[in-house]
């Protein structure tokens, strides 16, 4: 299960999309949802949800996404 950031340090240190071609990923996107999106040719890939925060913990989330954690947190 994927360890979702809860405040704004947490998601500054998070990385997405590591792979073997990029070893180190990419770091967050300040201003955008901290949710990791499985996506790509084949679902294969994990990048940042490319959505505008303000909702859930620390408005870290996107509407859609702060939803589907408030669910997982009940």
């Amino acid at each position: 299960m994927i360890d979702y950031p809860k405040t704004l340090k947490e998601a500054r240190e998070r990385r997405y999309g590591a792979w073997a071609g990029e070893p180190d990923g990419r770091k967050y996107g300040e201003g955008f949802c901290a949710y990791e999106v499985w996506g790509g040719p084949r679902g294969m890939t994990a990048y940042q949800c490319c959505r505008r925060n303000g909702y859930g913990p620390e408005e870290l989330y996107c509407k859609t996404h702060a939803k589907i954690l408030a669910r997982r947190t009940e």
